[in-house]
């Protein structure tokens, strides 16, 4: 692994190195040094390193630019940020860091401790198969192949489950596409999805996502399942005349599924997007607000639309435990819910951490890796047998750390 010290306190610099130096193999591993973000990024082309440690306060070029260079070089190797600046300061950086898609591994603060360098160089190794295989390159889709797609049923639906958080039920699930190429394998939604709404083609997916949860409903057994459909296509009149004329012929409909709708989109028009969710309402479709308070219009589009739930954004759930002001969103977000009598359902929940502060902060409803990724609707049957057991234990495992507490109280 080729690691490359930025650093322009040469003392500083030198102590980083040596203490690096008994925790690599000398045989696999080469240190290289840079002063500033100059030097450092010229070091980038010619040593083509799998891990950075970065100073930020530097002359010439200041490690935060650095970092902005290396994410418009799309970089993929692995970032510890070695600073003494205030917290805010790091705080600031590491997401500037994540919304520029750099992997940011931590903080070594000034001086390094040797046992906090040893965990974090550990984890930079474990992830170095990941840093040393080729990226594949970004497909290039035309409108012929995403119709292809339809045609040849190449987008497939998977589900991801939400359970209750304080009884372990399994009460809905979301639909995700998948595009399930037989030549490139599982296409990246990134490279797809934008593409798929220039052409035009939201509400057709939605319909081809509808159309999978009618014929499958067995799997379902009467839970509902989130459509995620944009403004577009809520407001697209034919879009609701499709609906409704399947719901006259599954009367049933609006009990087998509900609309989430992505709250960063913009309704150009908002009578037309009452008038949408009238009509729905009125054959008793719920609509829900997905990402709440990652847009402008959060409050705006609660005041306009019928909203009967908001998903809590994975951003602020998976950083609540070492973000105060994400923990502090969530928690408003959830008396909100409360005071407006919407049910609130946590995103990104992927560890016991998260889904034990989610039920303190009485969080109805929650899906995740922890629960279950999304699936195709053949092992869903498997995975319910499998998570009837786990949550069974979970809440297990809560009520005798209750019993505990109340008993260490006393």
């Amino acid at each position: 692994m080729n690691i490359l010290l930025i650093e322009d306190h040469d003392f500083q610099r030198q102590v980083l190195a040596t203490q690096l130096a008994h925790l690599i193999d000398p045989n696999q591993d080469h240190i290289y040094c840079a002063a500033d973000g100059i030097d450092a990024l010229q070091a980038v082309a010619l040593y083509q390193p799998q891990l950075l440690f970065c100073d930020l306060n530097m002359p010439l070029m200041d490690g935060i630019s650095f970092l902005g260079h290396l994410a418009e070089q799309q970089f993929t190797g692995a970032i510890i940020i070695t600073s003494a600046l205030n917290a805010d300061v790091l705080l600031s950086v590491s997401k500037m860091c994540k919304n520029y898609g750099l992997n940011l591994l931590g903080t070594l603060a000034k001086p390094t401790h040797l046992e906090q360098l040893k965990q974090l160089l550990v984890l930079a190794t474990n992830q170095q198969p990941l840093c040393n295989s080729p990226i594949p390159s970004k497909l290039t889709l035309t409108e012929q192949d995403i119709i292809d797609a339809f045609n040849a049923n190449y987008l497939t639906p998977y589900y991801q489950p939400i359970v209750n958080l304080i009884t372990g039920e399994w009460v809905a699930s979301e639909a995700l596409i998948r595009f399930i190429h037989p030549a490139y394998g599982i296409v990246p939604a990134s490279d797809f999805i934008q593409h798929l709404t220039q052409i035009g083609k939201d509400s057709s997916l939605a319909l081809l996502i509808i159309n999978h949860i009618i014929n499958h409903q067995s799997v379902f057994e009467g839970r509902r399942v989130a459509v995620n459909i944009s403004a577009k296509t809520l407001v697209e009149r034919s879009f609701i005349n499709h609906v409704l004329a399947l719901h006259h012929q599954y009367p049933h409909l609006h009990h087998w599924l509900y609309f989430e709708l992505t709250e960063s989109d913009l309704f150009e028009s908002a009578g037309k997007a009452l008038e949408a969710a009238a009509r729905l309402g009125m054959h008793g479709f719920n609509l829900s607000i997905d990402d709440f308070g990652t847009g402008y219009s959060s409050l705006k589009q609660l005041d306009i639309l019928p909203f009967k739930s908001l998903k809590l954004d994975i951003s602020f759930v998976q950083a609540m435990p070492t973000n105060y002001t994400a923990k502090v969103i969530i928690e408003t977000c959830l008396l909100l819910a409360q005071r407006l009598n919407l049910t609130a359902i946590a995103e990104g929940v992927e560890d016991i951490t998260l889904w034990l502060k989610l039920q303190k902060m009485d969080c109805e409803l929650a899906q995740g890796y922890f629960i279950s990724p999304p699936l195709p609707f053949s092992q869903i049957p498997i995975w319910h047998d499998q998570w009837q057991q786990r949550s069974q234990q979970l809440l297990n495992n809560s009520t005798s750390k209750e019993i505990l507490t109340k008993t260490q109280e006393r």
